[in-house]
């Protein structure tokens, strides 16, 4: 068959394109990027459809996104190819709706005469082309840098060549029956590796049938100590509840012991109330009660009692201490003169005037002793003003504090504290309550001892380890609640887990009430299990011996075309080599191996050079291309840069072995390489078809 032309509406970054191809040698040339792998992409695209689904593994969407139109819709187009045997289609895609469409020469459609996939598309390519579309890349379509086939592709291809005579478009006859018995033996029976099969239940049943028989027998020997498990732990559960009552009664006891704490604190900080109260009082009925400082020093002489004159409250003390500032400053300077005087002759300064020197000796001490009254007067005089002024400050802060502490008294009484007496009164219930509770507490300390002895019960955890006295009188009150708190949290989970023990312990004996009937029930399913189990098992052994059978009739046939496809392969290497190598072979998963030309050693193809590991992967594919298609239609040959491992030398014996060997044969030759293209018109001549992007 060959490809007459194609007509691209819109497919990734090619858009309303249209070309025509001749039978023989085509050359498409255009720079990187020009579209040469999108219109690769299209032409397998319109035989075998566009995947849809999620992105793969290395993030690429799928290929029905990756090559929607860059440009937006249409995307699709059509092919047009004619077979070997004359008959002309069309073939229209859109990919966008995901709709095809296949006509014949006459246009009419025929495309409800082909067989459907998966996809519910028709299988157009499996159908004209001959194979499936993973056959057609790993043989006849070369895709740039794609010339060597990895593990998996070789293997598949050698499975393809097994099913080579076989009429499925597919051709993988072998392939599904090896799976569909391998599914029969998987999800009918089952194997070593599965767990979920029917002869893996069977056998999970009988274990598990088997392991109940077990606990059946046990659980009859295991009845006995139940029982006396049981008596145990109701003795326990006893003894349990008597400590849970003995720690509340504890518990209380601690409760008595905080309280007279915080009465204890309440009676320390009500006597220092009281005691400050009393001192407060004390000095608000003390020394100058209603005058000042000069009353109470001179025992009321001097206007004790009296009213200030109208004088005084005019003049005041600034008057006086103005009048007594300008007489101290009169004597100083008399002073001064009189003792300048005293040792100056008199008649240097009064002239005839003449006065003694013991006069200016007498008037300067006088002077000075007059001064010292002065300032004593006027310091007397400032003192008494602030001590007065200090003593109604002091009586209105006494006043205060009394206020405040009444204040705090009530806070810490709970009552409306208006005076000591209040204050002395509620202090006097505190410890009437004090003496209360100490002997609540004392009582309660001997009925729990005496409660102890008498029922031959120890306290618990910690309260079992001192004398409980010393423990609640003199232990710090948090950690003595925090204490008490985790023991009776400790001895409630222990009654919790003994009782839970205690309903597990009765219902089992409930249950072991229909034991013996059980027992026969199990021996029973035991044996109908046994029976179906042996079936599947001879059902396992036949599936398996006839997979066995399938695989080396699969491998009896393999090995019948190795020579044919190694005779291929030699022949075509040769060729393409000039007749360097001339002995090349496959194994049974298409590894290729070479005989070295020189020293005759068998290497394998991963260690030769790059260039010439390309031609024997070319030999590859068109020798088994050449098998698959013996008897079929002759499939055009698409490559995208195939020679560019090759020098001009090996370009030129390749383009010369396909004009040689596949003249008549549709090739459509991708290059971006203007000496290629060269070489070609050298080789082929008017032959030529070029095509330029």
């Amino acid at each position: 068959m060959h490809i007459d032309g194609i007509e691209i509406k819109g497919f990734g970054k090619l858009k309303n394109l249209t070309l025509s191809f001749g039978k023989g040698m085509n050359v498409i040339y255009g720079p990187n990027e020009a579209g040469k792998s999108t219109l690769q992409s299209f032409i397998t695209a319109m035989f075998y459809g566009l995947k849809g689904g999620r992105s793969s593994a290395a993030g690429l969407p799928s290929p029905q996104k990756r090559f929607m139109p860059w440009d937006g819709p249409p995307y699709g187009g059509a092919i047009t190819y004619t077979l070997d045997n004359g008959d002309s289609f069309r073939l229209e895609r859109d990919f966008s709706r995901n709709t095809t469409a296949v006509y014949d020469a006459s246009y009419n459609d025929i495309t409800a005469s082909f067989g459907h996939g998966r996809d519910r598309q028709p299988l157009v390519g499996e159908t004209h082309l001959g194979m499936d579309e993973a056959t057609f890349e790993n043989t006849v379509f070369i895709r740039q840098r794609e010339i060597r086939l990895d593990s998996g592709s070789s293997s598949a291809l050698a499975a393809r060549l097994v099913n080579m005579g076989s009429p499925d478009p597919d051709g993988m006859v072998f392939q599904r029956a090896e799976a569909a018995l391998t599914d029969a033996l998987k999800n009918r029976v089952g194997t070593e590796r599965t767990r979920v099969q029917p002869l893996d239940r069977l056998k999970s049943e009988l274990d598990r049938l088997r392991a109940e028989h077990r606990s059946l027998t046990e659980r009859q020997k295991e009845k006995e100590k139940l029982l006396g498990e049981l008596s145990e732990i109701k003795a326990k559960l006893g003894r349990l509840d008597a400590r849970e009552r003995l720690l509340e009664k504890i518990g209380e006891l601690i409760e008595t012991r905080k309280k007279i704490d915080d009465g204890m604190k309440k009676e320390a900080r009500l006597s220092e109330t009281a005691r400050q109260l009393a001192e407060i009082e004390a000095a608000l009925e003390g020394p100058y009660p209603a005058g000042g400082p000069g009353e109470e020093r001179d025992g009321g002489r001097k206007g004790a009692g009296r009213a200030p004159t109208g004088r005084e409250r005019r003049t005041g003390p600034l008057s006086g201490n103005v009048f007594r500032t300008l007489l101290l400053i009169l004597c100083a300077a008399a002073a001064l003169v009189s003792g300048v005087l005293l040792f100056v002759p008199a008649g240097s300064i009064f002239g005839t005037i003449r006065i003694p020197q013991y006069v200016f000796a007498a008037v300067m001490p006088i002077c000075v002793l007059v001064g010292v009254i002065l300032l004593r007067d006027m310091s007397v005089e400032r003192k008494h003003s602030s001590m007065a002024a200090d003593t109604g400050e002091k009586s209105a802060v006494l006043e205060a504090a009394r206020r405040n502490l009444l204040a705090g008294a009530s806070a810490i009484c709970g009552i409306n504290a208006g005076s000591a007496s209040d204050v002395n009164a509620a202090l006097d219930d505190i410890r009437t309550g004090l003496e209360r509770l100490s002997r609540r507490l004392q009582e309660g300390l001997d009925e729990v001892n005496a409660e102890a002895a008498a029922g031959n019960v120890s306290l618990p955890g910690l309260f079992s380890q001192h004398e409980l006295d010393e423990l609640v009188y003199d232990s710090d009150i948090e950690w003595l609640g925090e204490t008490w708190r985790s023991e009776r949290e400790s001895l409630r989970r222990q009654i919790l887990d003994t009782a839970l023990r205690e309903k597990y312990c009765e219902g089992q004996l409930d249950d072991d009430r229909g034991q013996a009937d059980r027992m026969q029930q199990v021996e029973e399913e035991m044996a109908a299990v046994k029976e179906k189990t042996d079936e599947l098992e001879n059902t396992g052994k036949a599936l398996k011996l006839a997979l066995e059978v399938l695989t080396e009739a699969a491998g009896e046939i393999r090995l019948s075309s190795a020579p044919e496809l190694n005779s291929r392969m030699s022949v075509i290497i040769s060729g393409l080599t000039g007749g360097r190598y001339t002995d090349l072979r496959g194994d049974d998963r298409l590894l290729l191996k070479a005989a070295d030309p020189q020293a005759g050693d068998v290497r394998n193809v991963s260690v030769l050079s790059s260039g010439t590991a390309d031609q024997m992967y070319l030999a590859l594919r068109l020798a088994t291309a050449g098998m698959l298609t013996s008897g079929g239609e002759s499939l055009p040959l698409v490559m995208d840069e195939v020679f560019s491992q090759f020098d001009d030398k090996r370009t030129e014996l390749a383009l010369k072995y396909l004009y040689r060997e596949h003249r008549n044969r549709q090739i459509l030759l991708f290059t971006c390489k203007m000496r290629e293209v060269e070489l070609a018109r050298e080789i082929y001549g008017n032959e030529m078809y070029f095509v330029e992007l």
